[in-house]
Protein backbone atom coordinates (compact mmCIF):
# COMPACT_ATOMS: atom_id res chain seq x y z
CA UNK A 1 0.00 0.00 0.00
CA UNK A 2 1.39 3.48 -0.84
CA UNK A 3 0.90 5.83 1.55
CA UNK A 4 2.09 9.75 1.78
CA UNK A 5 2.44 11.68 4.77
CA UNK A 6 2.46 15.87 3.69
CA UNK A 7 1.68 18.79 5.03
CA UNK A 8 0.31 21.63 3.59
CA UNK A 9 -0.82 25.03 4.68
CA UNK A 10 -2.85 25.23 1.53
CA UNK A 11 -5.32 22.60 0.05
CA UNK A 12 -3.80 20.80 -3.04
CA UNK A 13 -5.89 18.69 -5.55
CA UNK A 14 -3.98 15.87 -7.41
CA UNK A 15 -4.94 14.48 -10.27
CA UNK A 16 -4.11 10.70 -11.12
CA UNK A 17 -4.94 9.01 -14.07
CA UNK A 18 -5.04 4.77 -13.70
CA UNK A 19 -6.31 2.83 -16.79
CA UNK A 20 -8.54 5.85 -18.07
CA UNK A 21 -9.66 6.39 -14.51
CA UNK A 22 -9.29 9.64 -12.97
CA UNK A 23 -8.43 10.36 -9.01
CA UNK A 24 -8.74 13.25 -7.13
CA UNK A 25 -6.65 13.61 -4.36
CA UNK A 26 -6.94 16.03 -1.50
CA UNK A 27 -3.84 16.91 0.30
CA UNK A 28 -3.75 17.29 4.98
CA UNK A 29 -4.14 21.29 5.51
CA UNK A 30 -2.64 22.07 8.51
CA UNK A 31 -2.71 25.20 10.57
CA UNK A 32 -1.20 28.44 11.12
CA UNK A 33 -1.64 30.43 14.12
CA UNK A 34 0.38 29.58 17.34
CA UNK A 35 0.34 26.17 15.28
CA UNK A 36 3.65 24.85 17.10
CA UNK A 37 1.97 25.77 20.21
CA UNK A 38 -1.06 23.92 19.31
CA UNK A 39 1.10 20.83 18.37
CA UNK A 40 4.16 20.74 20.61
CA UNK A 41 7.01 21.71 18.27
CA UNK A 42 7.70 24.96 19.87
CA UNK A 43 10.82 25.69 22.13
CA UNK A 44 8.90 25.66 25.56
CA UNK A 45 6.59 22.53 24.90
CA UNK A 46 9.28 20.78 26.99
CA UNK A 47 7.70 22.63 29.72
CA UNK A 48 4.72 21.10 29.92
CA UNK A 49 4.79 18.85 32.79
CA UNK A 50 2.95 15.42 31.24
CA UNK A 51 3.46 13.81 34.59
CA UNK A 52 1.29 15.82 36.42
CA UNK A 53 -2.16 16.34 35.00
CA UNK A 54 -4.81 18.26 37.10
CA UNK A 55 -8.15 17.48 37.42
CA UNK A 56 -10.32 21.06 36.91
CA UNK A 57 -13.74 21.90 36.00
CA UNK A 58 -14.64 24.33 32.78
CA UNK A 59 -15.65 26.79 35.42
CA UNK A 60 -12.23 27.15 36.76
CA UNK A 61 -10.96 27.21 33.38
CA UNK A 62 -12.97 29.79 32.30
CA UNK A 63 -12.33 32.13 35.34
CA UNK A 64 -8.76 32.66 33.99
CA UNK A 65 -7.16 35.47 33.17
CA UNK A 66 -5.57 35.36 29.58
CA UNK A 67 -2.69 36.68 27.94
CA UNK A 68 -2.95 40.37 26.77
CA UNK A 69 -1.37 40.09 24.11
CA UNK A 70 -1.82 36.42 22.96
CA UNK A 71 1.84 35.46 22.61
CA UNK A 72 2.53 34.18 18.56
CA UNK A 73 4.77 31.16 19.00
CA UNK A 74 5.78 31.15 22.90
CA UNK A 75 3.70 29.51 25.59
CA UNK A 76 1.98 31.21 28.29
CA UNK A 77 2.43 29.89 31.96
CA UNK A 78 1.36 28.18 33.84
CA UNK A 79 -1.71 27.55 32.09
CA UNK A 80 -0.27 26.93 28.82
CA UNK A 81 2.22 24.64 30.59
CA UNK A 82 -0.08 22.32 32.39
CA UNK A 83 -2.45 19.22 31.78
CA UNK A 84 -5.52 19.46 32.64
CA UNK A 85 -8.58 17.04 32.85
CA UNK A 86 -12.12 17.99 32.56
CA UNK A 87 -15.37 15.61 32.88
CA UNK A 88 -18.29 17.45 30.68
CA UNK A 89 -20.51 16.82 28.37
CA UNK A 90 -19.65 16.55 24.80
CA UNK A 91 -22.56 18.50 22.82
CA UNK A 92 -21.25 18.99 19.23
CA UNK A 93 -18.23 18.42 17.18
CA UNK A 94 -16.90 18.14 13.77
CA UNK A 95 -13.51 18.24 11.65
CA UNK A 96 -12.56 21.59 10.60
CA UNK A 97 -12.32 21.12 7.18
CA UNK A 98 -12.80 23.57 4.04
CA UNK A 99 -10.68 26.14 2.62
CA UNK A 100 -9.97 27.75 6.14
CA UNK A 101 -9.73 24.60 8.52
CA UNK A 102 -6.94 22.90 9.95
CA UNK A 103 -7.81 19.59 10.09
CA UNK A 104 -8.59 19.57 13.47
CA UNK A 105 -11.30 17.75 15.58
CA UNK A 106 -13.17 20.36 17.43
CA UNK A 107 -14.94 19.42 20.56
CA UNK A 108 -17.90 21.57 22.56
CA UNK A 109 -17.51 20.39 25.87
CA UNK A 110 -20.18 21.56 28.35
CA UNK A 111 -20.68 21.41 32.26
CA UNK A 112 -23.91 21.09 34.52
CA UNK A 113 -24.20 25.20 34.51
CA UNK A 114 -24.18 25.52 30.54
CA UNK A 115 -20.53 26.60 30.88
CA UNK A 116 -18.93 25.97 27.63
CA UNK A 117 -15.08 25.51 26.00
CA UNK A 118 -13.62 24.07 23.31
CA UNK A 119 -11.30 21.04 22.84
CA UNK A 120 -9.36 20.03 19.39
CA UNK A 121 -7.72 17.43 18.87
CA UNK A 122 -5.30 18.15 15.72
CA UNK A 123 -4.70 15.29 13.01
CA UNK A 124 -1.66 12.91 13.56
CA UNK A 125 -0.55 14.00 10.19
CA UNK A 126 0.36 17.67 10.96
CA UNK A 127 1.82 16.94 14.08
CA UNK A 128 5.72 16.34 13.50
CA UNK A 129 7.63 13.59 15.13
CA UNK A 130 9.90 15.40 17.12
CA UNK A 131 6.62 16.48 19.42
CA UNK A 132 6.69 15.38 22.96
CA UNK A 133 2.48 14.77 22.28
CA UNK A 134 2.64 12.83 18.98
CA UNK A 135 1.89 9.79 20.20
CA UNK A 136 -0.80 11.03 22.89
CA UNK A 137 -2.36 12.95 20.16
CA UNK A 138 -2.71 9.77 17.44
CA UNK A 139 -3.79 7.34 20.50
CA UNK A 140 -6.71 10.42 21.61
CA UNK A 141 -7.43 10.82 17.86
CA UNK A 142 -8.17 6.81 17.32
CA UNK A 143 -9.88 6.72 20.90
CA UNK A 144 -12.34 9.38 19.16
CA UNK A 145 -12.41 7.55 15.70
CA UNK A 146 -13.81 4.39 17.70
CA UNK A 147 -16.67 6.32 18.96
CA UNK A 148 -17.57 8.82 15.80
CA UNK A 149 -17.57 9.79 12.77
CA UNK A 150 -16.22 13.49 12.12
CA UNK A 151 -17.25 15.15 9.07
CA UNK A 152 -16.99 18.91 8.19
CA UNK A 153 -20.55 19.70 9.48
CA UNK A 154 -21.23 19.75 12.92
CA UNK A 155 -22.89 16.85 14.91
CA UNK A 156 -24.65 16.22 17.64
CA UNK A 157 -23.52 14.11 20.51
CA UNK A 158 -24.55 14.75 24.34
CA UNK A 159 -22.12 11.93 25.59
CA UNK A 160 -20.54 12.14 29.41
CA UNK A 161 -16.58 12.66 28.38
CA UNK A 162 -13.41 12.88 30.47
CA UNK A 163 -10.70 14.88 28.49
CA UNK A 164 -7.20 15.44 28.82
CA UNK A 165 -5.40 18.14 27.75
CA UNK A 166 -2.70 20.90 27.38
CA UNK A 167 -4.17 24.36 28.35
CA UNK A 168 -4.48 26.83 25.68
CA UNK A 169 -5.62 30.35 25.16
CA UNK A 170 -7.06 30.95 21.42
CA UNK A 171 -7.63 33.92 19.77
CA UNK A 172 -11.56 34.71 19.40
CA UNK A 173 -12.75 34.23 15.56
CA UNK A 174 -16.50 33.03 16.54
CA UNK A 175 -16.28 29.46 17.38
CA UNK A 176 -18.74 27.34 18.20
CA UNK A 177 -18.45 27.12 22.03
CA UNK A 178 -15.49 29.15 22.99
CA UNK A 179 -15.13 30.33 26.44
CA UNK A 180 -15.15 33.82 27.83
CA UNK A 181 -11.66 33.98 28.08
CA UNK A 182 -10.92 31.76 24.64
CA UNK A 183 -9.35 29.20 26.89
CA UNK A 184 -9.20 25.64 25.14
CA UNK A 185 -7.46 22.02 25.56
CA UNK A 186 -5.78 22.04 22.98
CA UNK A 187 -4.14 19.68 22.19
CA UNK A 188 -6.28 16.92 23.43
CA UNK A 189 -4.32 13.64 24.79
CA UNK A 190 -7.07 11.21 25.57
CA UNK A 191 -10.67 10.99 25.77
CA UNK A 192 -12.71 8.46 27.40
CA UNK A 193 -16.42 8.00 26.70
CA UNK A 194 -18.71 7.69 29.17
CA UNK A 195 -16.03 7.56 32.60
CA UNK A 196 -18.56 6.43 34.77
CA UNK A 197 -19.97 3.54 32.82
CA UNK A 198 -18.00 1.09 34.40
CA UNK A 199 -15.63 0.42 37.78
CA UNK A 200 -18.38 2.08 40.13
CA UNK A 201 -17.33 5.66 38.19
CA UNK A 202 -14.07 5.54 38.74
CA UNK A 203 -11.30 6.40 36.28
CA UNK A 204 -8.00 7.38 36.11
CA UNK A 205 -4.83 9.27 33.95
CA UNK A 206 -1.57 7.75 32.64
CA UNK A 207 1.46 9.94 31.72
CA UNK A 208 4.57 9.18 30.92
CA UNK A 209 7.96 10.86 30.89
CA UNK A 210 10.06 11.70 29.35
CA UNK A 211 8.72 10.89 25.79
CA UNK A 212 10.79 9.78 23.64
CA UNK A 213 12.85 7.37 25.62
CA UNK A 214 16.90 7.12 24.61
CA UNK A 215 18.96 3.69 25.17
CA UNK A 216 21.97 2.95 24.23
CA UNK A 217 23.14 -1.02 23.32
CA UNK A 218 24.43 -2.15 26.50
CA UNK A 219 23.15 0.55 28.59
CA UNK A 220 20.29 1.41 30.57
CA UNK A 221 17.66 4.32 30.91
CA UNK A 222 14.29 5.01 32.86
CA UNK A 223 11.21 6.78 32.83
CA UNK A 224 8.82 8.42 35.65
CA UNK A 225 5.39 6.90 35.10
CA UNK A 226 2.42 8.46 36.90
CA UNK A 227 -1.65 7.41 37.06
CA UNK A 228 -4.23 9.98 38.84
CA UNK A 229 -7.04 8.13 40.20
CA UNK A 230 -10.37 9.92 39.63
CA UNK A 231 -13.63 8.85 42.00
CA UNK A 232 -11.90 6.29 44.19
CA UNK A 233 -9.97 2.86 43.74
CA UNK A 234 -6.51 1.67 44.03
CA UNK A 235 -3.55 2.09 42.08
CA UNK A 236 -3.39 0.70 38.66
CA UNK A 237 -1.23 -2.37 37.30
CA UNK A 238 1.43 -1.22 35.09
CA UNK A 239 2.52 -3.26 32.28
CA UNK A 240 5.09 -2.62 29.24
CA UNK A 241 5.23 -4.29 25.51
CA UNK A 242 6.76 -3.77 22.97
CA UNK A 243 9.96 -3.96 23.70
CA UNK A 244 12.47 -5.62 21.41
CA UNK A 245 14.06 -8.97 22.09
CA UNK A 246 17.61 -7.94 23.52
CA UNK A 247 15.54 -5.09 25.48
CA UNK A 248 14.57 -5.99 29.12
CA UNK A 249 11.91 -3.91 31.14
CA UNK A 250 10.99 -3.87 34.65
CA UNK A 251 8.26 -1.88 36.27
CA UNK A 252 8.84 -0.61 40.01
CA UNK A 253 6.06 1.51 41.78
CA UNK A 254 8.01 4.45 43.68
CA UNK A 255 4.93 5.41 45.74
CA UNK A 256 1.15 7.05 45.00
CA UNK A 257 0.66 6.90 41.84
CA UNK A 258 4.18 6.87 40.17
CA UNK A 259 5.81 4.01 39.32
CA UNK A 260 9.54 3.80 37.32
CA UNK A 261 10.01 1.83 34.17
CA UNK A 262 13.50 0.45 33.90
CA UNK A 263 14.90 -0.37 30.64
CA UNK A 264 17.91 -2.13 29.69
CA UNK A 265 20.02 -3.44 26.51
CA UNK A 266 22.28 -6.04 25.70
CA UNK A 267 24.80 -5.19 23.88
CA UNK A 268 23.40 -7.09 20.90
CA UNK A 269 19.99 -5.23 21.30
CA UNK A 270 18.76 -4.39 17.82
CA UNK A 271 18.91 -0.43 17.39
CA UNK A 272 16.59 2.00 15.76
CA UNK A 273 12.87 3.15 17.22
CA UNK A 274 10.51 0.81 18.56
CA UNK A 275 7.06 1.61 19.79
CA UNK A 276 6.53 0.93 23.28
CA UNK A 277 3.08 0.69 24.90
CA UNK A 278 2.57 1.34 28.41
CA UNK A 279 -1.12 0.05 30.04
CA UNK A 280 -2.91 0.60 33.46
CA UNK A 281 -5.76 -1.79 34.63
CA UNK A 282 -7.88 -1.15 37.51
CA UNK A 283 -11.30 -1.09 37.81
CA UNK A 284 -12.10 -2.59 34.81
CA UNK A 285 -10.96 0.14 32.94
CA UNK A 286 -7.24 0.02 30.39
CA UNK A 287 -5.77 2.87 29.46
CA UNK A 288 -2.00 2.84 27.14
CA UNK A 289 0.10 5.29 26.42
CA UNK A 290 2.02 5.03 23.25
CA UNK A 291 5.89 5.93 23.27
CA UNK A 292 8.89 5.60 21.24
CA UNK A 293 11.86 3.59 21.92
CA UNK A 294 14.83 5.23 20.47
CA UNK A 295 18.15 2.57 20.51
CA UNK A 296 21.34 4.27 19.31
CA UNK A 297 24.26 2.15 18.37
CA UNK A 298 27.04 1.67 21.17
CA UNK A 299 29.96 4.29 19.52
CA UNK A 300 32.49 3.74 22.54
CA UNK A 301 36.42 1.98 22.13
CA UNK A 302 36.07 -1.26 23.33
CA UNK A 303 37.59 -1.15 26.68
CA UNK A 304 37.11 2.43 27.39
CA UNK A 305 33.58 2.47 29.07
CA UNK A 306 33.82 2.93 32.76
CA UNK A 307 30.53 3.45 35.28
CA UNK A 308 30.40 4.95 38.11
CA UNK A 309 27.39 3.76 40.55
CA UNK A 310 25.84 5.71 43.72
CA UNK A 311 23.68 4.39 46.48
CA UNK A 312 21.07 6.65 47.86
CA UNK A 313 18.88 6.60 51.31
CA UNK A 314 15.16 7.85 51.28
CA UNK A 315 13.20 8.54 54.28
CA UNK A 316 10.07 7.82 52.22
CA UNK A 317 8.78 6.96 48.48
CA UNK A 318 8.10 10.61 47.59
CA UNK A 319 12.03 11.10 48.95
CA UNK A 320 13.16 9.02 46.36
CA UNK A 321 11.33 10.26 43.44
CA UNK A 322 12.56 13.68 44.47
CA UNK A 323 16.08 13.01 44.58
CA UNK A 324 15.91 10.77 41.41
CA UNK A 325 14.26 13.39 39.54
CA UNK A 326 17.37 15.34 40.50
CA UNK A 327 19.87 13.19 39.76
CA UNK A 328 18.67 12.44 36.46
CA UNK A 329 19.34 15.87 35.67
CA UNK A 330 23.33 15.17 35.83
CA UNK A 331 22.72 12.06 33.81
CA UNK A 332 22.51 9.91 36.46
CA UNK A 333 20.33 6.47 35.57
CA UNK A 334 17.91 4.77 38.30
CA UNK A 335 18.88 0.92 38.44
CA UNK A 336 16.42 -0.40 41.21
CA UNK A 337 14.94 0.29 44.51
CA UNK A 338 14.17 -1.76 47.47
CA UNK A 339 12.50 -1.43 50.87
CA UNK A 340 14.62 -2.10 53.78
CA UNK A 341 14.20 -2.50 57.84
CA UNK A 342 15.01 0.33 59.95
CA UNK A 343 15.79 3.96 58.96
CA UNK A 344 15.97 5.17 56.53
CA UNK A 345 13.48 3.06 55.10
CA UNK A 346 14.44 3.06 51.11
CA UNK A 347 17.44 2.57 48.97
CA UNK A 348 17.82 3.12 45.23
CA UNK A 349 20.88 2.46 43.15
CA UNK A 350 22.06 4.93 40.11
CA UNK A 351 24.98 4.62 37.56
CA UNK A 352 26.26 6.72 35.07
CA UNK A 353 29.39 6.41 32.31
CA UNK A 354 32.20 8.12 33.82
CA UNK A 355 33.63 9.29 31.03
CA UNK A 356 30.69 11.88 30.26
CA UNK A 357 31.53 14.00 33.09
Amino acid sequence: MWRSRIQFTTILALSISITGFSVQLQAQRCGKERWSVKTGTDADATNVNLGSPQNTTIAQLIALTPPSPIPASTRFGPTEDTVFVVSATLTDYKMEGGQHGDSDYHLVLQDDQGNTMVAEIPSPDCVADGSPFAAQIASARAEFDAQLTATSSFQNANVPVQVTGVGFFDFPHGQRGAAPNVIELHPVLDIVFNPSAAGGGSDFTLSLTPSPINLTQGGSSSATITTTMMGGGGNPSITASGAPAGISSHITPTGAGKSTLSLTASSTAPTGSFPLTITGTAGGKSHSQAVQLSVSPFSQTPGTQQWEYQVISASSEKDVVDQANKLGAQEWELVGVVKVQGSPTWRAFFKRLKNNF
